[in-house]
């Protein structure tokens, strides 16, 4: 719908300091993005400022009773469509897993009566009449790009039956080796390397119009640093999706439209970006890949650039990509391919559920640290801290009691503050590696849909060849492209096995031991405020 014209409803006030566009109740603005989010709209007003706005607030009008901008109040980037990556009015808008504010009940119905709109009784007529764009459930779950469901049901059928021919170069290749029997492998192709995400710190354009923050980033193979914004890793991880069909792509940190450029929330996105990095240069394929590698070495703008076109043109992606996987020529065995598949299947449904779960405990527990266990160590501080008091007017020449009171109040205002600073060290850390791993999980079930796709496609064909209507070398090559998607589940389903086991060992080994340094400071406090007791 972007170029529609909508009318205000009523006045919504943009946070200072976000993306969010003001507006007033009767003024006409012009849709430049309807799909920026679950109930949020992106366009620009008749004085030429552009930003985002709840689409609750705002109706679709007839082009009769449109008024235009008049084209000297218009920005050159609004007369002109221009590039994503390199539009100056492109900014890192972010309303992923944030709902728009709905009006209340109250102000719905003073609204309607001012604008002649029938009372329906219930928001969700309100939303059908005012939005430019449907109501959707926000959900926190990760999601797949609608490309990938596209790409996979037109692409599927023409490589099974080798009726698309696409050129592979040697860069692009990847192989797979078995080991053990039937265990799959992605061959290592190098030698590993980290890449760390550093120094986050807000920058502007357009003479201060729009802010947003800046990475730097550094591979250990080159320790170049190179500059990145939230909506480069947006690009970055879109295009992984569309190319690896067959590797569950790490998630970004969740959007967020307000609070951005708060520094507690500046460092705990700089460290999600960071984990995802971290399983990004981990993995043996998605390290190799060339949208990767031109993401965190290009410095050049122009480079840049060309890299990022060519990316967007790369028709090696989606289905085609099994083109270049190489695996052993011999057959699996089906029937064991199948039972192994099944099984990881059937294990990560039941792993899904769990994670989950344990995320919320997760974010639950630091929510506790910081407000219910700090307020409540508080409380127990100032109890102390008033009996001192208390028995300080009482001059009696016993000041070592009334001294050691104090110092027991002050230990268990300390100790609160203690709790309200520990999640960054231990839950939250911990709550990041399992975003990730949700992420992963969730994508899992897409990945395995595709081999049973195949497995299906060869079991059609081999009643075809039965029945004489297929030749059997078709069915001979269709069986090993169907072995080339199993083993590239099984080896994706091996890497994900040998993550589990070493980093999420070394994530569980790192919150226990910020757990036990975490209660030996609290131990430590109350034996300070004991020994003040023996003066």
């Amino acid at each position: 719908m972007e170029g529609q014209q909508v009318r205000a409803l009523y006045d919504f006030t943009g946070e200072p300091g976000t993306a969010e566009l003001s507006i007033v109740a009767g003024e006409v603005l012009t849709v430049m993005r309807d799909n920026v989010g679950d109930g949020w709209c992106e366009g620009f007003n008749q004085k030429g400022q552009s930003g985002l706005f709840p689409a609750a607030y705002v109706q679709a009008i007839e082009t009769s009773d449109t008024v235009t901008p008049a084209a000297g109040n218009m920005t050159t980037s609004q007369q002109s469509t221009g590039d994503y990556w390199d539009d100056d009015w492109d900014d890192d808008s972010e309303v992923g897993q944030t709902q728009a504010y709905v009006p209340s009940a109250q102000s719905e119905h003073v609204l309607r009566t001012q604008t002649s709109i029938p009372d329906y009784g219930d928001t969700a007529s309100m939303h059908t009449i005012h939005s430019v764009i449907p109501e959707r459930p926000v959900s926190n779950l990760p999601k797949k790009n609608n490309k990938f469901s596209t790409l996979i049901k037109s692409g599927e059928d023409s490589f099974l039956m080798g009726t698309k021919i696409v050129n592979v170069p040697d860069s692009e290749k990847i192989i797979i080796e078995e080991i053990d029997g039937n265990r799959c492998v992605w061959a290592s192709t190098g030698e590993s390397y980290n890449c760390v995400v550093t120094s986050p710190k807000k920058e502007s354009k357009l003479k201060g119009l729009k802010s947003f923050i800046v990475y730097q980033l550094t591979p250990t193979f080159n320790n170049i640093q190179v500059s990145r914004r939230y909506k480069h890793f947006d690009w970055l991880h879109e295009r992984l999706e569309e190319k690896f069909c067959f590797v569950p792509i790490p998630p970004l940190p969740d959007k967020q439209i307000s609070g951005r450029y708060e520094e507690q929330f500046i460092e705990h996105r700089r460290t999600q970006l960071q984990e995802f990095v971290d399983y990004v240069c981990r993995h043996p394929v998605l390290s190799r890949s060339r949208v990767w590698e031109h993401f965190i070495t290009c410095t050049d703008e122009k480079r840049w650039k060309a890299g990022k076109r060519q990316a967007e043109k790369d028709e090696l992606l989606g289905v085609n990509y099994f083109n270049a996987i190489q695996c052993p020529e011999s057959l699996a065995d089906s029937i064991k391919v199948e039972i192994q598949i099944d099984a990881f299947a059937k294990f990560i449904n039941g792993l899904d559920p769990v994670v989950k779960n344990f995320m919320a405990v997760a974010v639950d527990q630091a929510k506790k640290h910081q407000v219910l266990y700090k307020r409540e160590f508080q409380k127990i501080s100032q109890s102390f801290t008033l009996l001192g008091q208390v028995f300080e007017s009482d001059d009696c020449g016993r000041d070592t009691l009334t001294q050691a009171l104090k110092i027991t109040g002050k230990a268990y205002n300390d100790i609160g503050r203690l709790y309200e600073e520990q999640p960054k060290f231990d839950w939250e850390p911990l709550s990041d590696k399992f975003h990730i791993y949700r992420g992963i999980i969730s994508s899992f079930p897409d990945i395995i849909s595709i081999h049973k796709s195949a497995v299906q496609k060869r079991k059609d064909s081999e009643r075809l060849v039965s029945e004489h209507k297929m030749d059997p070398q078709q069915l001979r090559e269709l069986s090993h492209r169907t072995d080339v998607i199993a083993r590239a589940v099984m080896a994706e389903e091996t890497h994900f096995q040998s993550e589990r086991e070493v980093h999420m060992k070394q994530a569980m080994k790192n919150h226990l031991t910020e757990q036990i340094a975490f209660y030996q400071k609290i131990v430590n406090k109350l034996l300070e405020a004991l020994g003040a007791y023996d003066g």
